[in-house]
């Protein structure tokens, strides 16, 4: 895909965003397709009192939409389900896989109930509650997330955060594209980075795709080393 760059006279046009979310026609040939969507502010905070989605505005809200429709699942972590109020999809065939390290759901009991959502455990965890669906990898309250996303192999999966989930990842290279938004806001506070835990590989991505409208945010796209020469 050539790499392109936009200001957008007012809010970007469904054109503009539908090439910054374009699916790569390139796909890892063991695991899923795994694109990262995180927000932060311009001072660098990834939330405003523990929600991201206060960062955001109208076009952060499209493409994120934009995201969801060109998915086949999404792989978030349980406390940023329950903090930014997650819903089971109502439409399409979507499928959501809540991260967790303890079967315990009691945050949004309501999003398990539903048949298009998984909760992702360590094996050695206790057991589920009666009638969620589980996904079981790894052991010692740590989920094996290479095992999970081979489970996954040959769909399109959008991560959602947490900080800790997209750090988790990332340091084991599973992370295959990186949606970011920069919001205009200055905010201070002890908000975390939008990646945050182990090392990762510090060789420079790919810049894909980017956009700025003119309330000042600023829409970027990048793809792994390696992974744009695979396009």
């Amino acid at each position: 895909m050539p790499t392109r760059f936009s200001t957008e006279a007012e809010f970007a046009s469904p054109e503009c965003i539908a090439e910054h979310v374009a699916v790569p026609g390139w796909r890892p040939e063991d695991r899923a397709l795994v694109r990262l969507n995180m927000i932060a502010s311009a001072d660098g905070a990834s939330d405003i009192f523990g929600l991201s989605g206060a960062l955001g505005n109208a076009d952060d809200k499209a493409v994120f939409a934009a995201l969801r429709e060109r998915a086949d699942a999404v792989l978030v972590g349980m406390s940023t389900a329950v903090a930014e109020h997650y819903h089971a999809p109502a439409g399409g065939n979507l499928q959501i896989f809540v991260v967790a390290t303890t079967p315990d759901i009691s945050g949004d009991p309501e999003l398990f109930a539903s048949d298009r959502v998984t909760l992702v455990l360590p094996e050695d965890a206790g057991p589920a509650p009666e009638g969620v669906r589980t996904l079981r990898s790894g052991t010692a309250r740590r989920v094996d997330l290479a095992s999970v996303v081979a489970t996954l192999a040959g769909r399109v999966v959008m991560m959602e955060g947490g900080p800790t989930l997209a750090g988790l990842m990332a340091a084991q290279g599973l992370v295959d594209e990186l949606f970011l938004t920069v919001a205009p806001l200055v905010v201070g506070g002890r908000s975390s980075r939008i990646v945050h835990g182990p090392a990762a590989d510090s060789a420079p991505w790919n810049f894909v795709h980017g956009f700025v409208d003119a309330p000042g945010y600023l829409f970027l796209r990048y793809a792994r080393p390696g992974a744009a020469a695979a396009s």
